[in-house]
């Protein structure tokens, strides 16, 4: 797998809406991620995912071209409704020289009120049993990340992506396999909810590289511009973010 980005760490916040607007935690995108302007008008964002897929994969079948942005417009639409902090898609070439796309967003979640410092572990704990109940063939876990303990899912889901967006009249069925992080704060009460979405379920032990270096790399703390190092998974360098 080859990231189609800049070889340079990308650094990238959230935070839930608070009087202080101090973001919760930090993380590290690597290249072939490209974060979205949340306020950005649709046709805009869809223009500019167009012109990317065209510059890095002019070989690929417009149809297949097309379908990729369109698909990937629907998710993030959908994610910023559900009220992301941070938004983005990855564009990366796997063996072959096949186009493979996914999106990350990040959501905080904060109780309106609570004790300002949760039992961390418990919350992850609950979240987990909460998936099992919810999605009975999911793998879900609890995973130690340097940042602390956080619950995991990874399932595959059914959508139907309306058809108006290709130009047809019936509904067009997508299958997208789906992990997801539920990381408790070390800010205050609540968690942050990492989602990563791919139709490519072929190539999914490559993605899960990928993740696991972004997730990795989730802090508490402003990385002061040092370099850092790479995530693990093939041509993946970083990008820093805020959450």
């Amino acid at each position: 797998m080859t990231s189609t980005g800049a070889e340079t760490t990308t650094v990238a916040s959230a935070s839930a809406v608070s009087s202080a607007d101090v973001p919760d935690l930090w993380f590290e995108l690597p290249p072939g991620f490209m974060e979205f302007d949340l306020g950005e008008d649709p046709e805009s964002r869809m223009l500019r995912m167009a012109d990317a897929t065209d510059s890095l994969f002019a070989g690929a079948a417009p149809e297949r071209k097309f379908s990729l942005v369109v698909s990937s417009e629907y998710i993030l639409q959908t994610m910023i409704a559900a009220g992301a902090e941070h938004v983005s898609s990855c564009l990366l070439r796997m063996p072959g020289d096949e186009l493979s796309q996914g999106t990350l967003c990040v959501i905080v979640e904060r109780p309106e009120a609570g004790p300002r410092n949760q039992d961390r572990q418990g919350s992850a704990k609950r979240t987990a049993v909460q998936w099992r109940a919810l999605y009975p063939d999911a793998e879900v876990g609890l995973v130690m990340l340097p940042y602390g303990i956080a619950a995991l899912c990874i399932r595959d889901q059914d959508l139907q992506i309306p058809g108006v967006l290709f130009g047809l009249d019936e509904s067009v069925p997508a299958t997208l396999r789906q992990m997801q992080f539920c990381v408790p704060l070390k800010t205050g009460p609540g968690s942050a909810l990492f989602v990563f979405m791919t139709q490519d379920i072929d190539h999914w032990a490559e993605y899960v590289n990928v993740l696991s270096g972004i997730m990795k790399s989730v802090s508490a703390d402003e990385p002061r511009g040092e370099d850092t190092p790479e995530a693990s998974g093939p041509d993946a360098g970083g990008t820093e973010r805020q959450a």
